[in-house]
């Protein structure tokens, strides 16, 4: 059996995946507060050859294993380049869209099996960002992890099952979601609005400094930016006129 490739030492997030995922970054955030508010922190177990995730008198469908990250050696390991799976394993295979897309954009994180997260301020967060832009790829309803190895690392699983609700657009939650997908991706506030728009919105408006939106449940969404290209201002939930 093969063994685990020599990880790619990252000290910052390449300037495509930057790119991607922040353009989808708010609404990944988003839907990621409603996969938390359903699963509470209720124990829960998972089983891979089943592709299911059990707890809370609850047994959830279309578990996908996106991979683990080693709290020792800060490095992150894709499931598809686990020597103990396969991609023709139903609980890998998904993770062909990703890879794909990733080969497609030129996106290294999506396509290096082994990754070294040691040069990031915080290695675990920047993995958890990374397995969260990948998600929104599968669709579906988001990421669950827990402790594995006596606490020595994390796996990360992604679920899609109807049980879980669906993200729907809050014009009272997109501040903060905007907010802090700005935090998270601070090179492009601008393209952070646009994504969010494209995904919750029925018409898209552009003018200098401003960018808005009608919004799918009737209001619009109107995001204003300094000289600097940072969010200044946002109003959120008014009836266009």
């Amino acid at each position: 059996m093969p063994g685990i490739e020599e990880p790619l030492a990252l000290a910052r997030y390449s300037d495509a995946f930057e790119n991607f995922a922040g353009r989808s970054s708010a609404a990944v955030i988003h839907r990621q507060d409603v996969l938390n508010a359903f699963l509470g922190d209720a124990e829960r177990q998972f089983d891979l050859r089943a592709r299911t995730l059990s707890g809370a008198g609850t047994v959830l469908g279309g578990v996908t294993s996106m991979g683990s990250f080693s709290h020792l050696s800060q490095t992150w390991l894709w499931s598809w380049a686990n020597p103990a799976f396969s991609w023709d394993d139903p609980f890998v295979a998904p993770l062909r869209a990703v890879y794909d897309l990733g080969a497609h954009y030129e996106i290294v994180e999506f396509t290096t099996g082994h990754i070294d997260f040691s040069g990031f301020p915080n290695p675990a967060q920047a993995a958890t960002t990374m397995v969260l832009g990948a998600a929104d790829i599968l669709g579906g309803n988001g990421c669950w992890s827990c402790r594995i190895n006596d606490g020595k690392g994390s796996a990360y699983i992604h679920l899609d099952d109807p049980q879980i609700p669906p993200a729907t657009y809050s014009h009272i939650a997109s501040a903060r979601l905007l907010m802090t997908a700005a935090e998270v991706f601070p090179a492009n506030p601008k393209l952070i609005v646009q994504g969010y728009i494209a995904r919750y919105g029925t018409r898209y408006k552009e003018g200098p400094n401003v960018v808005a939106g009608d919004m799918v449940d009737g209001s619009e969404l109107v995001v204003r930016f300094d000289e600097h290209g940072r969010i200044a201002a946002i109003s959120a939930g008014k009836t266009p006129s």
